[in-house]
Formats: C-alpha cells, structure tokens, sequence
C-alpha cells in the first residue's frame, strides 16, 4: 500500500518579499524620513524668512507677540506742504507715521527686538516698506525706527527693557488718498525662532 505522507518533507523556502519585508520596510521608512525631514526644514526656514500667520492685534491694547508686547499709539497723514516735513514731497504721495511701544518680556533682549521690520499692506495685496528714498526728513524730533533700541531726542541710548515702554516709529511714503481702513500695518521679526512664521498685524 502506498501513502503520501509529507510530513518528513522540509517546507518550501519563503518568498523573497516574505525573506526581505524588514529591510524592505525599513528602507521605506529611511527614505520617507529623508525625504520629510529636509522639507520640513527648508519650509521652517522659508516661514521665517516669509511669515504668512497673521496675528491681529487688539486695538488700542497691549499684544503678545514674538517675546514681548506691543501696542500702536498713533497713525497720523502728513502731505506735501505740511510744516514738519522738510524737503520735497509729490503732490500725489503721502507720508504715513506710525507710533509704537513695545515692552520686552523678561529674557528677551533689546537685540532681538530690532530684528524687526515694518510694512504696510492694502486690500488688494501691494505693500510698502518703511523709510525709502522719497521719504523727507521730519523738522520735529524724531523716535527710533527700530523696534528695541536707539537714540532720544538728546542724543542719549535708549533700549527695551521688561516692564518699560519703549516707544518707536515707522514712516512710510504711500499714494495720496488712501483710507485708513483698507490699510494694514506689519511688524514683522524674520529669522527668528520667537515669531514661528507669524506676524503682527494692526487695523489703522
């Protein structure tokens, strides 16, 4: 009589896919990280060079932002002919100031506040920069224009120091006739790890 009795029979070798899944897996894993870790970085680094999160300031209040608080004092329109501007200013253009104060929050240092930069957004999307070759010299004493340090109208250093205002300015040279609602102001720290891709952004 004859049987089929398999069971001293060696088991068929596994598959090369079932031989390999770990290191099949794990090379999937390795490229997946090589692949998302440079991205992740590059696209950190673009966010602070290029921040694109608004955080909206209250108005006419104190707003945490970026290892301080800030806080815009005034808006104010100077034209062409206006006394307290000294030099030649286009009959269609406009300089806007802009008055801030800003207390630094204990650990942050005058040094990282004047990493700050100013800009002014409107509705449809153009923006201007602070200061600029078409802006005139103002006849009245002026602020600092940068955000932790500087010097007062006597000519003495002044810096941003916890728990004291320091008050600064930015001045802008923008078209004549712009309403002050379709205007947005900017303080901007780029290339900083305390701001994390955001923004200030103030209503006028």
């Amino acid at each position: 009589m004859t049987t089929n009795d398999d069971s001293g029979a060696a088991a068929p070798p596994a598959g090369w896919w079932r031989r390999n899944a770990g290191w099949l897996v794990g090379t999937a894993v390795l490229g997946a990280l090589a692949l998302w870790l440079p991205y992740r970085d590059a696209l950190q680094q673009y966010r602070q060079r290029n921040p694109d999160t608004a955080v909206i300031a209250a108005k006419g209040d104190w707003t945490a932002f970026a290892g301080a608080r800030w806080k815009l004092i005034s808006a104010e329109t100077l034209l062409a002919g206006d006394p307290r501007l000294r030099g030649s200013l286009r009959k269609d253009a406009e300089v806007l100031q802009l008055r801030y104060e800003v207390i630094a929050d204990e650990g942050t240092k005058a040094a990282d506040l004047d990493r700050c930069s100013g800009a002014i957004v409107d509705a449809q999307g153009r923006r201007w920069e602070t200061g600029g070759a078409a802006l005139p010299r103002l006849s009245t004493p002026r602020l600092p224009d940068t955000c932790g340090s500087g010097y007062d109208a006597d000519f003495k250093q002044v810096m941003a120091l916890p728990t004291r205002p320091f008050a600064f300015e930015h001045l802008y040279v923008l078209p004549r006739g712009r309403r002050p609602d379709e205007l947005r102001a900017r303080i901007e720290l780029k290339n900083t790890d305390k701001a994390q891709g955001r923004y200030l952004e103030f209503a006028l």
